[in-house]
């Protein structure tokens, strides 16, 4: 008997794939001799590259001019020749799941009416669980929530020497601060950020490393201009995986709700995360490690992307002084 051919589909962004890997591990471990072929937005593949449980990766170019006719037909013409016999949507979107039927797929574990196996969301409950949901309709066992991500150990080593470069101590405390976001009104405040960095430099004579992405280079050199006291701006010159192995590095990560906080909760480092109008319950990361400061306010979570919000008190109401609570009680117990 031919072993089965398996298609996972998550299209958006890289948070969103990071939050796929403890499904693709439960796939790998109910069929560890098939092909799993994951279905990912081109500007998010790296993510998963060196993962174990992948025989192959397809990239989608979401940016591509012709995505809706182009990019599209080359897609469903690759996917037609794997010949794939079980595919999951995890996007559950028309896309996706018009992505999945013209696959060719003959068990097909979605949303909507063009899937074989029908599975609606429900109820507010961690985007993992959600996934788990897909993989239960389909009888696959799925349990373990937690996060990964391969890094080479060429990666990791390359990691310790740009940090080296950087003038970090390699034996004292590291501190990662990532004060940008996908999304302006999920952005703590700079100089609150910057309050939190001299906090660490006096108590803990911690290295502070400042992250961002190359639309964030301003903001992080912003919180470390604000800063009394000395950090370390990375903004725009590190590619994803650089990134992740950094952040690898650190003792701690102190993050608003985006991307790179799912990275430190998949590499095993620390988080103090910061929610405001972003659903925390589906996206906070879970487990002892990790800590979520959010405050209740009857507009929260709002509308995904929403500018119509003139006053952001979801993340004016956090307080240095909270975040720094945290933040203490991780150090102490892990220092």
């Amino acid at each position: 008997m031919a072993s089965p051919k398996i298609l996972l589909i998550r299209l958006s962004s890289l948070g969103d794939i990071v939050l796929t890997t403890p499904a693709i591990r439960a796939v790998r471990a109910n069929f560890p001799n098939a092909h799993i072929a994951m279905l990912v937005a081109k500007q998010s593949a790296d993510i998963l590259r060196e993962n174990p449980h992948l025989n192959e990766i397809i990239t989608f170019d979401r940016l591509a001019k012709d995505k809706d006719t182009g990019e599209m037909w080359r897609i469903v013409r690759l996917l037609r020749e794997r010949k794939f016999t079980l595919a999951i949507d995890f996007q559950r979107k028309f896309r996706t799941e018009m992505l999945m039927y013209l696959s060719g797929a003959t068990e097909r574990i979605g949303k909507g009416w063009l899937c074989t196996i029908r599975v609606p969301e429900r109820g507010n409950k961690h985007a993992t669980a959600h996934y788990f949901d897909l993989l239960h309709a389909g009888s696959i066992p799925a349990e373990d929530r937690k996060l990964e991500l391969f890094l080479a150990e060429s990666e990791q080593k390359d990691a310790v020497q740009r940090l080296k470069a950087a003038g970090v101590v390699d034996a004292g405390v590291k501190v990662g601060l990532f004060p940008g976001a996908g999304w302006k009104l999920r952005e703590w405040m700079p100089e609150r950020f910057a309050a939190i960095g001299d906090r660490l430099v006096q108590h803990f004579n911690a290295d502070v490393l400042i992250f961002g992405g190359k639309k964030e280079s301003e903001l992080v050199h912003t919180v470390a201009n604000i800063m009394h006291t000395h950090a370390i701006p990375f903004a725009g010159n590190l590619q994803v995986r650089e990134l992740a192995a950094c952040i690898g590095q650190c003792d701690l990560f102190v993050t608003n709700d985006t991307g790179p906080m799912h990275i430190a909760a998949a590499v095993g480092t620390p988080t103090v995360s910061l929610f405001g109008p972003g659903n925390h319950i589906r996206f906070q990361p879970l487990g002892v490690l990790h800590h979520t400061i959010r405050h209740d306010v009857p507009c929260s979570p709002c509308k995904q992307f929403t500018d119509k919000c003139k006053d952001n008190i979801c993340m004016k109401g956090i307080e240095v002084d909270e975040v720094w609570n945290s933040i203490s009680r991780v150090l102490e117990t892990t220092s």
